[in-house]
């Protein structure tokens, strides 16, 4: 349904797609872990309903793992994570909720858990993405596709026929 909302203004719609996919899906110094755990954090963070469903059942599909993927959808910092994987999800945080904040102790933790400059910065572009799409979902009301189950992930056979 986000990219549904682009046929109004189809122009957007390219710069829109290869964005996400070169962030998502394109080679890079994260993984997709990485990369879903991201966006499911941010789109926690700003509440965004569409997004934590789309990316946690993502996250799902890359982990296999529902209990992480539970735990960090309803508080990451209560997730079986690392402390590497945890100072990357401040940092999401932190920059989604507090964009004006100095940064620079965050980024100086994720560099002590080795962090590279090019992955820091692939996190704040993926943050940076996903709040803008945050707010395109929440601005306009999108709302969630009809194959979604009682437990937030959605289901395959009512997604195969959606799709």
């Amino acid at each position: 349904n986000i990219l549904a909302i682009h046929s109004q203004l189809p122009e957007t719609l390219p710069p829109h797609v290869a964005l996400y996919k070169q962030l998502m899906f394109a080679q890079g110094p994260l993984s997709r872990r990485h990369r879903e755990l991201i966006a499911t954090v941010v789109s926690a963070a700003n509440r965004c309903d569409y997004c934590i469903h789309h990316h946690s059942d993502a996250l799902d599909r890359v982990t296999r793992d529902r209990a992480l993927v539970r735990s960090v959808r309803e508080n990451y910092r209560n997730a079986p994570l690392g402390a590497r994987e945890m100072t990357m999800l401040h940092y999401a945080e932190a920059l989604t909720l507090h964009p004006a904040d100095d940064s620079s102790a965050r980024i100086a933790a994720m560099q002590v858990e080795g962090w590279t400059e090019q992955e820091i910065l692939h996190i704040t572009l993926i943050v940076s993405y996903f709040n803008f799409v945050n707010r395109i979902a929440l601005g306009l009301g999108i709302e969630l596709e009809p194959y979604w189950g009682e437990d937030g992930f959605s289901d395959p056979e009512l997604r195969m026929a959606h799709d």
